[in-house]
């Protein structure tokens, strides 16, 4: 359309919320799982930082610990390696990957929605 400028619309299915997660990742047979770290997590998936590089297309086992008052509670999912950067980012990492969930436990889906609600509730 002309005359609307430079304007560009999110086409994310859910909204992102800024977080810094610890992770640990699983990723094929490798039995050492490496950590990592979220940038920003939503409903339907994240973007983090890992400390070696993976490709696009991989499915891998995200375990994460998620403080829910005063518990930790882990949240275990499958996902998929939508997108990803290979670099020098900051803190070390040497990979950015943007990832969509693709399978998640009942239970761990139920941890994720209320540990998402509350910390949202807390930024408002």
């Amino acid at each position: 359309m002309k005359g609307f400028g430079s304007a560009q619309f999110d086409r994310r299915r859910y909204p992102r919320l800024d977080f810094s997660l610890p992770l640990a990742f699983q990723i094929s047979d490798d039995p050492q799982a490496p950590e990592g770290v979220s940038a920003n997590i939503s409903l339907g998936g994240m973007m983090a930082f890992l400390p070696g590089s993976v490709e696009q297309g991989r499915i891998i086992d995200i375990t994460m610990l998620l403080p829910l008052g005063n518990e930790k509670h882990t949240c275990k999912a499958k996902a998929e390696v939508v997108w990803a950067r290979q670099g020098n980012f900051e803190s070390g990492w040497a990979c950015q990957v943007g990832l969509r969930f693709v399978e998640m436990p009942e239970a761990a889906s139920t941890i994720w929605k209320r540990f998402l609600i509350e910390w949202q509730g807390e930024k408002q």
